[in-house]
């Protein structure tokens, strides 16, 4: 009999762990700056908590904000910063423009897609 006492809530405790949502293996920060000619943007840093993690995109306020993935200023190059592999420790920058303050950051890495919401 405290065999079966003790056998449900075990079996609670386990099922729940099963639904619990996966650790995000990311950090995500945010920055909301003014330009001097007076228009806003947002830069967000991605930090890999894991031992490897591709981040494949950045979303900003569901794409109202145009994402600046140039790596170079210069027209000829085409390289981006987006997709990167980053390893446990490193950081990638990005920033985001089109008077842009953000409220909502969704980033699609290899291992699923993190939402993060600001007020």
């Amino acid at each position: 009999m405290k065999i079966k006492q003790w056998l449900i809530p075990a079996l609670f405790l386990l099922s729940a762990s099963a639904l619990a949502e996966p650790t995000s293996p990311i950090k995500v920060e945010t920055s909301d700056y003014v330009h001097p000619a007076g228009t806003r943007y947002a830069t967000v840093v991605v930090t890999s908590l894991d031992d490897s993690v591709k981040v494949e995109n950045i979303d900003v306020n569901r794409g109202n904000c145009r994402i600046d993935n140039k790596k170079f200023m210069s027209s000829v190059n085409k390289e981006t910063i987006l997709p990167i592999t980053l390893r446990y420790g490193q950081s990638v920058k990005v920033n985001f423009y089109n008077d842009c303050v953000a409220s909502e950051v969704v980033v699609t890495t290899d291992k699923g897609a993190w939402r993060y919401t600001y007020n």
